[in-house]
């Protein structure tokens, strides 16, 4: 007895001596708590007039919201017809999915930086990646292609994709190996801009509703959310004001996203302050090489790396 007791004393001294290593880790697509509900004001469907007195007959579509999955994010909208019978639509939401984005950028020989994504799909979400969208502030962005991936452009016109431009790649339901929960998948970008910090966005699963037949009530469509229901998060992307700045300049981009990279699992605390410490100096080599050794020791991911890295010019 007094052996064991022995041995689990010096397990704990072992263990207070040595506490475990904090190493990054990614934080993943974040969420707006965003409740479905039905409208507790709504307007009556108008059905007809009456050919003898002429006024308006209307009927009350009584719309109503049911939660079929919680983990799928799948709901029923469902209402009174015209024709007096209960109607229903199912509804996707775009939010019902957990995913990490990681980012590595390179310099090919051409001069131009090749832009890396992969997206998690983690094993915690409810439906495949349906689409990665990432911002740029380029004016030379390519995408690679890839087979039934689809590229295009998010409008300026919707609040959340008005700054700086926005890719998004959206991936056709034929794709294969279908981004499941558990699964990933690369995506890639190539400018001359190097790497900045930029937003990001996500969906998943097959968006909206398909209406078979009568239209819901307006009313019920209503509550259902816009792009502000998209996951987002921060990854790095091509910025083109990044390539005429100075040493110092360079250092006081870095120093003033620090704190951010931490809230983002991106760097350790340990790590943080050892830039906030040198980069002042301007020894830009020291530096290099400082992030190379972070990097491989798991003190900084490859979005710190490589923005780094990118201040080479």
């Amino acid at each position: 007895m007094r052996f064991l007791l022995l041995i689990v004393v010096l397990a704990a001294a072992a263990g207070a001596q040595h506490p475990p290593i904090k190493k990054v880790q990614r934080l993943p697509f974040q969420k707006k708590q965003i409740a479905l509900k039905a409208p507790t004001n709504y307007a009556k469907r108008f059905v007809r007039v009456d050919p003898k007195t002429g006024q308006e007959i209307y009927y009350d579509p009584k719309p109503r919201v049911e939660l079929l999955d919680a983990k799928s994010g799948k709901y029923a909208l469902k209402w009174i017809g015209y024709d007096g019978k209960e109607k229903m639509v199912t509804y996707q939401r775009p939010d019902a999915i957990d995913a990490v984005v990681m980012a590595s950028v390179s310099k090919m020989a051409t001069g131009q930086y090749m832009y890396i994504y992969n997206i998690q799909n983690l094993e915690s979400s409810g439906q495949n990646l349906a689409s990665f969208s990432v911002q740029n502030y380029a004016s030379d962005v390519k995408s690679v292609k890839i087979p039934h991936i689809s590229v295009g452009k998010m409008s300026k016109s919707i609040n959340e994709f008005k700054s700086g431009n926005w890719v998004d790649f959206g991936i056709f339901p034929n794709f294969r190996p279908a981004v499941l929960p558990g699964r990933s998948v690369k995506l890639k970008l190539e400018s001359s801009a190097p790497p900045g910090l930029v937003e990001c966005r996500i969906t998943g699963g097959k968006q909206g509703i398909e209406v078979v037949g009568e239209e819901p009530p307006e009313d019920l469509l209503d509550i259902l959310p816009g792009y502000e229901a998209w996951p987002s998060g921060y990854t790095i992307g091509p910025i083109d004001s990044l390539k005429a700045l100075s040493p110092s300049e360079r250092a006081k981009y870095i120093l003033k996203l620090l704190p951010q990279f931490h809230r983002l699992g991106w760097i350790t605390a340990d790590a943080l302050r050892w830039y906030e410490q040198n980069l002042t100096g301007n020894n830009w080599e020291n530096i290099y090489k400082r992030a190379d050794q972070d990097l491989k020791a798991g003190d900084v991911t490859t979005e710190v790396f490589s923005i780094i890295q990118g201040m080479r010019h």
